[in-house]
């Protein structure tokens, strides 16, 4: 029989993890062929340029040499040491990153010289105090160039954006770090708990960018609340021992036995085949990256899932989340009959 989960005030309660949301503008200096999906354009290119802005040469290809490893920007971004005094971790061999690059929404190809590639930027808990190596990193990034063709460009701007809204603060324009007349608009769980309890009990789930998940060995090709509940907090789970203040004390299963109670209506789901290449390694070798895209309607979310589901909206889910994957926008939808 399923448990009750504990009232919405309490769902969060424990977790530290703060969030700052930002754009990135980049200015393309040559004309440019990109690919249709750029996450794994800008991740990929990015973890290279981030290690350059911020290693001596010693280290560029051999972070595993480090002798200040708990001092590097790079290694606490992207080779996160272990925490220690969290046994569940131990077996975990996808350590979360600290960021999400949340690629463009058009799949637009060519690009002239003088336009613009805008894309979204969100960084987690402690990855929040690493902004001005970000900065330097796709300035290195827009200066080596993108795509295949390496088109040079160059970092042009960087909004911060306030909570739920699509504008904010420059902090960096042309050259300049500008003076903060703000704090940075950091999103926090007490400010998630109140857009969820605004949010009607019936949501429209679109999915943006393919979502990947498994559940008892297999890729599902539909969206699965149950699934999707234990995704997102196993995410925050591991992000909040990684890169909070301290691991998130709860047990989700119960909030996953209560969304076996949430039904899909209107599904209009597909799966999206996506390939990526990797450089990691020996030798190059494709990676799968496949995951469903399209939109659904969720019946009977209960205000305490709706937390849970408006956070995941801010951290994505699923694989490949750095890339931009398991994106998706949350609407509530009133009227239902």
């Amino acid at each position: 029989m399923a448990t009750t989960p504990e009232p919405a005030e309490h769902l969060l309660d424990g977790l530290n993890l703060p969030l700052l949301r930002a754009r990135v503008t980049l200015r393309l200096m040559e004309d440019a062929t990109l690919p249709e999906y750029k996450g794994a354009m800008l991740r990929g290119g990015f973890g290279y340029a981030f290690q350059r802005a911020s290693c001596p040469v010693s280290c560029w290809g051999h972070s595993h040499d480090c002798t200040i490893a708990g001092l590097c920007a790079y290694r606490q971004v992207f080779e996160t040491p272990r925490p220690s005094g969290v046994e569940w971790l131990h077996d975990l061999r996808d350590v979360p990153r600290p960021f999400v690059i949340v690629p463009p929404s058009d799949t637009r190809t060519r690009y002239k010289a003088g336009e613009a590639l805008e894309f979204g930027l969100v960084l987690i808990g402690h990855g929040i105090e690493y902004l001005p190596y970000f900065l330097y990193g796709f300035d290195r990034l827009s200066s080596m160039g993108l795509g295949r063709a390496h088109a040079r460009g160059k970092l042009e701007r960087l909004e911060t954006l306030l909570a739920w809204e699509p504008a904010g603060q420059i902090i960096y324009q042309d050259g300049r770090t500008l003076s903060a007349a703000e704090p940075l608009p950091l999103i926090d769980t007490r400010m998630v708990q109140a857009r969820a309890a605004l949010l009607p009990a019936d949501l429209r789930l679109t999915l943006h960018t393919p979502l990947r998940l498994k559940t008892r060995g297999s890729i599902l090709k539909r969206l699965d609340p149950p699934s999707l509940i234990h995704a997102i907090c196993w995410r925050l789970s591991a992000l909040a021992a990684f890169h909070g203040e301290h691991p998130w004390p709860v047990d989700y299963r119960r909030f996953v036995d209560a969304a076996r109670g949430v039904r899909i209506e209107s599904e209009q789901i597909r799966w999206l085949d996506l390939l990526r290449t990797s450089t990691r390694g020996s030798a190059p070798h494709t990676m799968p990256q496949g995951g469903i895209i399209g939109s659904a309607i969720m019946r009977n979310v209960s205000e305490e899932l709706r937390a849970l589901v408006v956070l995941g909206s801010l951290v994505h889910v699923g694989k490949a989340c750095t890339f931009g994957h398991g994106g998706y926008r949350v609407e509530g939808i009133e009227g239902l009959g």
